[in-house]
C-alpha cells in the first residue's frame, strides 16, 4: 500500500484551518496546528512531508517556525498562506526555502496543484538519497531548489504588476517560466528514468480506454501543435481497451508524441491504435518530419534490450531514452521506421499480468 503524504496546516484562523483540510483530505492526511509552537511540537513528533504556514501569527512568528523546521528536516516542503496580496510577505517565505504561496481566498484546484508539486519533490527528494548516483543529489541542489525559487518571483512579478508591465517585460517573464518549467521537467525525467533502470517505480495495473489516453496526450502536446500549425489526429475506436500500468503508458505515448510534435515542421502527427491478436494493443505514431537518422534508431533499440557492454546513447533526447525505458518495463515492442517523408513508431502492447487496480479501472467505465 503505498503511504499517503502528510501535511501540517498551520494558522490562527480556524477557518483557513477547514478549508485547507477539505480540500486536501483526499490525498493526504491532514494534522493542524493554531501557533507556531504547536507546529513545532508536531514536527517533532510526527513525520510530516509539506507545511502550510500563514507568516503573521499572534505568538511565534511564521518566519522563525519555518526556520526551526527547515532545521529540523530541511526537506519539508513549506507553503506559505497569504491573505493580504502581498508580494513582500511571500518573498519573505521564498527566501527562507519555501516552495511557492498560496493566496487566500483558496481557489481549491490552484491549491491542489501546488501542493502535488511541492509534495513531488519532497517524495524525489526521499528518493534520491538511496540512490547512489552523486549526479542526483548535484542536481537536485543545484537545479530544483534556485528554479522553484526562480518561478515563483516570475509568477509573483506577474500576479502583482499586471498593469505595469510592458508587452517586452511580459514575454520575458513568459519565457522564464516556459524555460524553467521544460527544465523542471528534465530534472523530474531523469529521476523517473533512474527509478526505473533500479525497478523502483511500482507497476498500477488497471484496464486502460487507449482512446482516452490519447485524447489526453493530444490535450498536453496542443498548444504547441498550434503554434506550428500541425494536425494532431486520433484514428482509435473508443471501445479499445488494454490492462496495463495507465502512467507509463501514458508517459510512453506522450514522449513518442513529444518527439513527432517537436521535430515535425508541416503537415500532420497521426496517434491510431487498434485491437491486435491475443489482447494486444497496436499503436502508432506516424508523422510527416523529416525523418530519424538510422544511428538513432539504433541507440533507441540499444536502450530498449539494454545491451551489456554497449556505449551509452549519444544522439537520443529524454524523450526516446524515457520511450525505451517504458518499453522495456512494459513489456511491449517498438519498431521504428523512418524517411524522408516522415516517421512511423509501431508499438505492440501487450496486457499486462497483475490484479487490475480497481479504483483506476472504474475511471473508464
Amino acid at each position: 500500500m503505498i503511504e499517503r503524504p502528510r501535511v501540517l496546516i498551520v494558522d490562527d484562523e480556524f477557518g483557513v484551518r477547514e478549508s485547507l483540510r477539505a480540500i486536501l483530505g483526499k490525498d493526504c492526511d491532514v494534522l493542524t496546528a493554531s501557533s507556531g509552537d504547536e507546529a513545532l511540537t508536531l514536527v517533532g513528533r510526527e513525520t510530516v512531508d509539506l507545511v502550510t504556514l500563514d507568516l503573521r501569527m499572534p505568538g511565534l512568528g511564521g518566519i522563525a517556525v519555518l526556520e526551526r523546521i527547515k532545521k529540523a528536516d530541511p526537506e519539508i516542503e513549506a507553503l506559505i498562506i497569504t491573505g493580504y496580496g502581498s508580494l513582500d510577505t511571500a518573498i519573505q517565505g521564498l527566501r527562507h526555502h519555501a516552495f511557492d504561496y498560496i493566496s487566500k481566498p483558496f481557489d481549491c484546484d490552484q491549491v491542489r496543484t501546488v501542493v502535488q508539486a511541492a509534495l513531488a519533490r519532497r517524495m524525489a527528494l526521499k528518493r534520491m538519497r538511496s540512490a547512489p548516483e552523486q549526479i542526483l543529489a548535484t542536481l537536485s541542489h543545484e537545479f530544483r531548489t534556485p528554479l522553484n525559487v526562480i518561478m515563483g518571483y516570475s509568477t509573483m512579478l506577474r500576479d502583482e504588476n499586471e498593469q505595469e508591465l510592458s508587452d517586452e517585460q511580459r514575454l520575458a517573464l513568459d519565457r522564464i517560466q516556459s524555460n524553467s518549467t521544460a527544465l523542471l521537467a528534465y530534472v523530474e525525467t531523469l529521476f523517473y528514468m533512474v527509478e526505473l533502470d533500479r525497478g523502483l517505480v511500482p507497476t498500477h495495473v488497471a484496464r486502460v480506454r487507449v482512446s482516452e489516453e490519447l485524447a489526453r496526450v493530444v490535450d498536453e502536446v496542443r498548444a504547441i501543435s498550434d503554434q506550428k500549425g500541425l494536425s494532431v489526429k486520433i484514428e482509435a475506436s473508443g471501445a479499445l481497451e488494454l490492462k496495463t500500468d495507465r502512467q507509463m503508458l501514458g508517459r510512453l505515448v506522450r514522449a513518442l508524441t513529444d518527439n513527432a510534435v517537436r521535430y515535425t515542421l508541416a503537415g500532420e502527427v497521426v496517434l491510431a491504435a487498434e485491437a491486435g491478436p491475443n489482447g494486444t494493443v497496436l499503436l502508432e505514431i506516424r508523422d510527416t518530419g523529416p525523418g530519424m537518422a538510422p544511428e538513432m534508431i539504433a541507440e533507441t533499440r540499444d536502450v530498449i534490450a539494454a545491451r551489456p557492454n554497449v556505449d551509452p546513447p549519444r544522439l537520443l533526447g529524454f524523450g526516446l531514452r524515457l520511450a525505451g525505458r517504458l518499453v522495456r518495463v512494459l513489456g511491449a515492442t517498438l519498431d521504428i521506421t523512418s524517411g524522408p517523408t516522415g516517421t512511423r513508431c509501431a508499438l505492440v502492447l501487450r496486457p499486462q499480468a497483475g490484479v487490475v487496480d480497481e479504483d483506476q479501472a472504474s475511471a473508464v467505465a
